[in-house]
């Protein structure tokens, strides 16, 4: 019994440290005299302003602050802003996620939000992140899945949904082949049924490209969802050719260059047209000058033009496969340049005059990455092809704002190839051979210099003297004139 005792102590001593341990453990970490308490939250739609989103908050100390972080789900980059409450230990916190301002935020997207509140004793409580579905709530929306897409549409007849939807699904299953794509993640698709309820939902244009219709469509790729106009095959397809690109290189990738992003989203759509390179050199600039998309209503369609007829040549001339590993190469983060050299063995200069049927020059500005592993490219014709081309346009937002890619359907004739590359100026062409360097200059244009020096020269010599003289002689002029003086002073006294 006496050994038995002995050891019961230590182990009462035990358990009550490690039981005290466990209550201190399970006790919510606050700095001293502080308890904030979450009572309730809501949140409310409030189209086109934004969504409301509210909190019930108890604490023991005055409630200094509350903010609302909020962004689009799949975007890497929070907003916050300051909610509005009257001060006391018992709030109400209300704010509007903007959704026009800072950050667009598209219809349709998921915003993911939280709160933190903050005492006057410096505590804080960050609430759990929730979610809210931003829709237009000018219409009753009805959802259908094809494939990756959840496509969202108002007032249009089922069985027209259901033709449009096998013909969709085949389409986006040829994207993902294309891409390599073995599981797309989920993406949404917003369509209006006219351009001016589309319209009103568009992100900020000009006055002229509004005027016009220029806009048909608009892709937000960190945002994960489309807007468009109409239950239009081609729209619908191109606009989700954009995100699920975007999934294939990666939300970190390199900014990919407009005339790849719109050309291959372009090529995607059904019965697409592509006009050749011989028809579009001459009138289109350099793909040094489209790596982002500028022009005007009348100019922008050629853009779309050359941009999918070139992604069209790399395509159907030098296979899909090495088309993949272009774009693996911009989701190791490589810049376009440094990309087409690692694969096709051109930079953006050889690709113009690969697709132009000229002459491929040597890359510009090859990278000792991109030299051992350039493979040689053949220079070949544009392979003739008959796909409908639907014209596109687009604006560009800044980048704290989701990429905006928008889409238009301008019919465009399809036109014949020609075989001979166009007349052009040398200066203007590239891949054009460069001019011959002259030989070294002339030694009589040396020694005309050096007469020149030498007669300069002369000219500054004589030009000093008579300025020394000059002023010699005037300098004696004025030094004998007082004397004269004198002298006429002296013969007066004689």
């Amino acid at each position: 019994m006496r050994v038995a005792g002995r050891s019961f102590v230590p182990l009462l001593v035990l358990f009550l440290l490690v039981s005290g341990s466990l209550f201190v453990a399970a006790q919510p970490v606050q700095a001293a005299g502080g308890d904030i308490r979450v009572i309730e939250t809501h949140q409310q739609t409030n189209f086109p302003s934004g969504v409301q989103v509210s909190i019930a908050v108890v604490a023991t100390a005055e409630i200094a602050e509350v903010r609302v972080y909020y962004r689009p789900v799949g975007s890497n980059k929070w907003g916050y802003a300051y909610a509005d409450f009257e001060p006391g230990t018992r709030v109400v916190a209300t704010r509007s996620i903007p959704v026009r301002e800072a950050t667009y935020i598209a219809p349709g997207a998921d915003i993911e939000y939280y709160f933190e509140i903050r005492d006057v004793q410096g505590n804080s409580h960050k609430t759990d992140r929730a979610q809210v579905e931003y829709l237009d709530q000018r219409f009753k929306w009805e959802r259908v899945f094809i494939g990756p897409l959840e496509l969202l549409y108002h007032d249009i007849r089922d069985s027209k949904i259901e033709d449009a939807s096998l013909l969709i699904s085949e389409d986006l299953e040829r994207v993902q082949e294309l891409l390599a794509l073995k599981h797309a993640d989920r993406i949404k698709g917003v369509i209006y049924n006219s351009y001016s309820d589309a319209n009103a939902v568009f992100p900020v244009q000009s006055q002229t490209t509004t005027d016009r219709g220029t806009f048909a469509g608009y892709a937000f790729p960190e945002q994960r969802v489309f807007i468009g106009n109409g239950l239009d095959r081609r729209i619908i397809v191109h606009e989700s050719a954009h995100l699920m690109l975007r999934q294939a290189i990666g939300y970190k990738s390199v900014e990919v260059p407009a005339w790849l992003n719109e050309g291959f989203a372009t090529y995607m759509e059904p019965r697409v047209k592509v006009r050749d390179s011989s028809d579009l050199y001459a009138r289109t600039p350099r793909l040094t000058a489209m790596k982002s998309l500028s022009g005007t209503p009348e100019t922008i369609p050629l853009f779309y033009q050359k941009s999918v007829s070139v992604v069209a040549h790399l395509i159907e001339e030098y296979g899909e496969d090495k088309f993949r590993l272009l774009l693996k190469e911009i989701a190791r983060r490589r810049p376009i340049d440094v990309a087409l050299v690692n694969v096709y063995g051109f930079d953006d200069h050889g690709l113009d005059s690969s697709w132009a049927g000229l002459p491929i020059p040597e890359p510009v500005a090859a990278t000792p990455e991109s030299i051992s592993r350039v493979e040689p490219a053949a220079s070949t014709a544009v392979p003739e092809t008959r796909r409908e081309f639907v014209a596109e346009t687009t604006t560009d937002q800044e980048e704290t704002v989701a990429k905006v890619e928008p889409s238009s359907a301008t019919a465009i004739p399809q036109t014949s190839r020609r075989d001979d590359p166009p007349a052009e100026s040398p200066t203007t062409a590239p891949g054009s051979a460069m001019p011959q360097q002259r030989e070294g200059p002339s030694p009589f244009v040396f020694f005309d210099v050096w007469i020149l020096a030498g007669v300069a020269l002369l000219a500054v010599v004589v030009l000093s003297a008579r300025f020394i003289y000059n002023r010699l002689r005037r300098r004696n002029e004025l030094s004998e004139e007082p004397w004269d003086d004198w002298r006429a002073q002296d013969s007066d006294y004689d």
